[in-house]
């Protein structure tokens, strides 16, 4: 079973030939972390949102739902991947 964050709604804003977002799954599915990919390529409906409520197209972009609905845009494929590895492994040690 997957791993999931109970405490967050996570989704990925990417796009499929990006290296950095690929980096980034990679890791995801490594960690075996159930997290909504979404593709600004093919659905213009999140490249908007990414723009609109992150503040820029860049992507990888981690969207973060805490459980009060405060949400966090986290930018930068290396952070998005220390983020994870730090919250996986709190999770399975908590």
């Amino acid at each position: 079973m997957a791993n999931t964050h109970s405490k967050s709604t996570l989704a990925l804003y990417q796009y499929r030939a990006c290296p950095f977002c690929a980096r980034t799954q990679q890791v995801i599915n490594g960690l075996n972390i159930d997290i909504e990919s979404r593709d600004i390529q093919r659905n213009p409906k999140y490249r908007t949102e990414l723009i609109q409520k992150g503040g820029s197209p860049q992507v990888p972009c981690l969207r973060i739902e805490n459980d009060k609905g405060q949400v966090q845009w986290l930018y930068e494929s290396a952070d998005i991947i220390k983020y994870l590895k730090a919250t996986n492994s709190a999770a399975i040690s908590a």
